[in-house]
């Protein structure tokens, strides 16, 4: 069996994620849902995703919207104290301190976290696109987290990074950087992470109703550090905007910043 709480999960609030997977497992363990003691922590998201072992899992909304709403079930969307509608979520656009800017006059790099980012590569890619940026002008790399892409924005490496604002708001806490980089605006929001599985339709409100009692169940501290303060239940259809919206500017975008499913799918 797997279990998987891996989008926000830090490690100086791994503890506390831990916490709550005792939590959220004996809810599961009381309506007769086996899970595994301790959660899964691996570098490969997408095996992680596309396991038949999956029991709990979370991903981010593009890949569920492009691929991965076709192999598992849907539970719903983590609620966080975010100023957001429950179960959604945006990114803030951040540029180094001292170099605010209009969006539509930015020219030079950005930094992704992941080619297959909602929140820090297509977000930043259509705000772009709205914004009537020549995409030629502007030169894509992926740090590989969001934590590094403050980094590279903080010291200069990279003039525009789109954040995911749980992350941001962790940064924050914990990152130094996080004070010298300037929030020049922030993206629509959409529909949030997405808890999955890879159990039967029939265990889908079980898992369900057992996350909404684990939120109930935390206790302020934990609920501050987590961030964490509920839960919307969610059909597959709520994310088909995600997947149009990307589809839009594809064609528009240079070879650097393509998108392809390969960057989520496993061999079948």
């Amino acid at each position: 069996m797997l279990a998987g709480l891996p989008m926000y999960d830090w490690p100086e609030i791994s503890a506390a994620t831990d916490e709550f997977w005792t939590l959220l497992r004996g809810c599961l363990l009381r309506r007769g849902i086996d899970a595994p003691e301790a959660l899964t922590r691996q570098d490969d998201l997408a095996g992680m995703w596309h396991s038949p072992d999956l029991v709990f899992g979370q991903t981010c909304a593009l890949p569920f919207a492009m691929d991965l709403n076709r192999h598992v079930r849907l539970i719903g969307s983590p609620a966080y104290d975010i100023g957001c509608a429950p179960g959604c979520y945006y990114s803030v656009l951040i540029v180094p301190k001292g170099r605010s800017t209009d969006l539509e006059r930015f020219r030079g790099p950005v930094v992704i976290n992941e080619f297959s980012s909602q929140s820090g590569f297509a977000t930043l890619m259509l705000s772009l696109v709205a914004a009537g940026v020549d995409m030629n002008e502007v030169n894509v790399r992926a740090s590989g987290a969001h934590r590094a892409s403050i980094k590279a924005v903080a010291h200069g490496e990279a003039g525009l990074a789109a954040i995911d604002v749980v992350s941001f708001t962790l940064a924050k806490r914990y990152m130094s950087e996080a004070d010298a980089v300037e929030v020049i605006g922030c993206t629509r929001p959409t529909p949030g992470m997405a808890l999955i599985s890879a159990l039967p339709d029939v265990a889908t409100d079980g898992l369900a109703r057992a996350f909404e009692e684990a939120v109930k169940m935390l206790v302020p501290s934990l609920r501050r550090e987590l961030l964490l303060t509920g839960f919307l239940r969610r059909k597959a259809e709520d994310y088909v905007g995600v997947a149009e919206a990307w589809r839009s500017i594809e064609g528009q975008l240079p070879s650097d910043a393509a998108y392809s499913l390969t960057s989520f799918a496993v061999p079948r």
